[in-house]
């Protein structure tokens, strides 16, 4: 007899790390830590820029990096990287006293407007001081003696070419990481002018030996802010994007599972499969059968929920359900979702036979719908706004409908209004000209909130949906 209780309880137990990380404290945990062969670009340290959309794992992986023995462990898992001989220093992470360089730093050596004189300096003293770091115990300079001391270009690259030769007779390779780059500034021009700058430094010193920039970045951040620096279409083709499939979402799933088995239930179940339990190397793992076999896994979670999300295929399958229903419009599925919607379809669910139910998973649709639109509000704080009037409105819709609602509660006029407050980015970069209507919505497409439909129509995925309250026919309903 397969014990249902204890697993659904091992599945619910899995939503604390998800409420830790909402919190905005991705800090990395071995226990946690799942390595799809295709996430090697972001260790990878001639790597220079990763994009991510939140929740992909851009600060995590960051995280991993600047954890030694972190580092240590996954190196194991991707031996061709060299992780093993790497030293990693903090740039900028938007975290206070973790040895990066903090917004009030930089705010007060680069004050607003004097961007164009100042910001590659300062991102040139970061990276010195980084590496003055890199070579000695003793507390770097501070960046108003690094900025006063190497004002001269010269006397900069004298001073990071003599330390870059002593990395590499040390058979060191430093890695500076730079991350919650959308909290530089909350205006789009002083934020675009810093970021081109940081570009303008990390490609000066691809030339060096032993040291590298590693930028994380949401794609929508370089859409939309109108980047000036000419050679970024060769940084941007070197990047790497964070992206996880639903194999790998369900990887994840059955080995945390697994290894915090301690009852021993969910691994008696596999044995019933004939699957061994998860092996504890991080590379073993991503060989397991259950780390990448669709066909395996699916007929685990068929013996964990059922087959279809009803009494028939026409609901669909349970182990697709998710993954489709979980993507925002870009098709991207993060893993705080779908942890999120396990753990709360644990949670609410009762049945003897099955740790979950299809009814049990739509409720954890609903719990990962919230979780999203409010990670969305820490870096967008005007979608709830945005989103709020549209509620009870049935998608697929017109740009009609949408104007209209957004007029009859003043939305556009009440958002720009709060932004010029600086609070926050404004919702509408300033180069997209013209109706602003049409220019919020495309915003919202862009990061993958709605969805254009070949006859012109809007949509919204189910991941927005459902938490902002819009009607779909045959969609699930909001909580």
């Amino acid at each position: 007899m397969v014990n249902y209780a204890a697993i659904r309880q091992g599945m619910a137990n899995l939503g604390g790390a998800v409420s830790h990380a909402a919190s905005g404290q991705d800090r990395a945990k071995l226990d946690e830590v799942f390595a799809p062969e295709q996430h090697a670009g972001a260790l990878d340290p001639n790597t220079t820029i990763v994009l991510g959309a939140r929740g992909a794992g851009k600060s995590f992986w960051a995280g991993v990096l600047g954890d030694d023995d972190l580092r240590a462990n996954v190196a194991l898992a991707y031996p061709h990287l060299g992780l093993e001989n790497l030293t990693v220093r903090l740039g900028y992470t938007g975290i206070q006293n973790d040895g990066s360089v903090s917004r009030a730093v930089l705010d007060a050596r680069v004050p607003k407007g004097s961007e164009l004189q100042f910001a590659a300096l300062f991102w040139r003293c970061v990276v010195l001081r980084a590496m003055i770091a890199a070579r000695s115990d003793l507390k770097p300079p501070s960046m108003l003696e690094l900025m006063t001391q190497y004002a001269d270009p010269e006397v900069w690259e004298d001073k990071c070419h003599e330390l870059d030769v002593e990395l590499s007779l040390s058979n060191q390779k430093l890695i500076i990481i730079f991350d919650a780059l959308d909290s530089l500034s909350e205006d789009w021009g002083r934020l675009r002018d810093l970021l081109d700058a940081l570009l303008e430094v990390s490609w000066s010193i691809r030339g060096y030996e032993s040291v590298r920039t590693k930028l994380f970045l949401r794609p929508d951040q370089l859409r939309d802010i109108g980047l000036r620096f000419v050679e970024l279409p060769k940084l941007l083709a070197g990047s790497t994007t964070l992206r996880w499939t639903g194999a790998n979402l369900y990887g994840m799933l059955y080995a945390r599972l697994s290894t915090a088995d301690q009852g021993g239930a969910f691994n008696e179940l596999l044995s019933t499969l004939g699957i061994r339990p998860a092996p504890s190397g991080l590379r073993d793992l991503r060989r397991w059968v259950l780390g990448h076999n669709r066909t395996s896994q699916e007929s685990v979670f068929v013996l964990l929920a059922g087959m279809y999300m009803g009494r028939s295929h026409k609901k669909g399958r349970t182990y697709e359900w998710p993954i489709n229903h979980l993507a925002d419009g870009h098709g991207e599925v993060t893993p705080r979702s779908f942890i999120t919607l396990m753990s709360e379809a644990a949670t609410s669910s009762t049945s003897t036979n099955q740790a979950v139910t299809a009814e049990t998973i739509r409720n954890g649709l609903r719990e990962a719908s919230k979780l999203r639109v409010n990670q969305l509000s820490v870096e967008f704080q005007w979608i709830k706004r945005v989103l709020a009037p549209l509620s009870g409105l049935q998608v697929p819709c017109t740009v009609d409908m949408i104007e209209q609602r957004w007029d009859e509660t003043a939305t556009i006029e009440a958002v720009m209004a709060k932004a010029e407050t600086g609070e926050f980015l404004p919702p509408i970069p300033p180069q997209i000209e013209g109706n602003l209507v049409r220019g919020l919505i495309e915003r919202l497409v862009r990061i993958g909130v709605l969805v254009t439909r070949a006859d012109g129509r809007y949509d919204m995925p189910d991941l927005f949906r459902v938490a902002a309250r819009l009607l779909k026919k045959g969609g699930v309903a909001p909580g």
